[in-house]
C-alpha cells in the first residue's frame, strides 16, 4: 500500500516507496447514516480546454468502476477538515477520465449543515504511483447537507482535463478544499458491493484523529467509498492530412 502526505501532491513520490505490500491497518469505528440527501450536480472549477478539443470526435462514455447502484453500508467521518479519504479501484477498462461521482458525508455528530463545499481529486497508478491528474468541483447544497447525511456529487465533462486512466488498477484520493457552513466533521460514504469492476475491504484515511497515513479497516463491512468512474477513448483527431502527407508516413 502507498502512503499519501498532506498538501500538495497527495501521494508524494518520494513517501511512496515505504508501505509497499503492507496489510491494512488496525480496524477504525464506522457511523450510521441517518439519510441521503440525494444527487448534487458539481461544477469542476479548473477546466483549461485543451486548443486541439473541438478537433476531437465525440465518444461514448464507458462506465469503468461503480458501487453507486448498491445500498449504503456506513459512513466514515473526522473532525480533521483537511483529512485525505480514497480507495484503490481495479478498473474494468481504460481511457479519458470523462465523469465521476463521489459522496460528501456530513457526520451525525457533526454541529451543523454543509451549505457549499469544494472538493480536490486525484488518480494515482497504485502500482507504480504516477501521478495520472486532478480536478476540483464545486457543490452547493442549497439550505444544507445537515448532518447524518451524505449526498452524491455528479461531475460531467471532465474530458478537456484528459487524465489518461491508462491503467486498471487505481488510487482515487478525495478531500474538501473550502466548505461554508457550520458542518465540523467530514468524510465520505460507502456503498457495497461494487457492481462493475472491483476494490479492497479496506479504504485509505489520512486523518490526525484516525493514524498514520494508510489503509484501514472500518469496522466489519467493505469500505468502499463511493465512485463511478466514467471514461470516453483518446481523442481521435478529425482533421484530414493529404496525400503529401500521407505518403511522407510510409516512406
Amino acid at each position: 500500500m502507498k502512503l499519501v502526505t498532506r498538501g500538495g501532491a497527495l501521494l508524494a513520490a518520494a513517501m511512496l516507496c515505504v508501505l509497499a505490500a503492507m496489510p491494512a491497518r488496525a480496524e477504525v469505528t464506522q457511523e450510521p447514516i441517518q439519510g441521503f440527501f440525494g444527487e448534487v450536480d458539481g461544477t469542476p472549477s479548473n477546466l483549461v480546454i485543451n486548443k486541439d478539443q473541438g478537433k476531437s470526435a465525440t465518444n461514448a462514455v464507458s462506465i469503468i468502476y461503480d458501487n453507486t447502484p448498491s445500498a449504503a453500508n456506513f459512513g466514515f467521518s473526522s473532525t480533521d477538515l483537511l483529512a485525505v479519504f480514497g480507495d484503490e479501484l481495479f478498473t474494468t477498462g481504460l481511457g479519458i477520465l470523462s465523469t465521476h461521482q463521489l459522496s460528501l458525508f456530513n457526520a451525525g455528530s457533526s454541529l451543523g449543515p454543509v451549505l457549499t463545499a469544494t472538493l480536490g481529486v486525484e488518480f494515482y497508478d497504485a502500482v507504480s504511483s504516477a501521478f495520472l491528474g486532478a480536478y476540483n468541483v464545486n457543490v452547493n447544497f442549497g439550505a444544507g447537507l445537515n448532518p447524518g447525511f451524505f449526498s452524491t456529487i455528479n461531475v460531467t465533462a471532465l474530458d478537456p482535463l484528459l487524465i489518461n486512466l491508462n491503467v486498471t488498477d487505481i488510487i482515487v484520493l478525495q478531500r474538501v478544499v473550502a466548505k461554508t457552513g457550520a458542518a465540523s466533521r467530514l468524510g465520505i460514504a460507502s456503498k457495497n458491493p461494487p457492481t462493475v469492476g472491483s476494490s479492497p475491504i479496506s479504504m485509505f484515511i489520512n486523518a490526525t484523529t484516525v493514524g498514520p497515513a494508510g489503509f484501514y479497516n472500518v469496522g466489519t463491512s467493505p469500505a468502499n467509498p463511493i465512485y463511478q468512474i466514467g471514461v470516453s477513448p483518446p481523442p481521435v483527431s478529425t482533421v484530414s492530412k493529404s496525400w503529401s502527407q500521407l505518403k511522407k508516413l510510409y516512406r
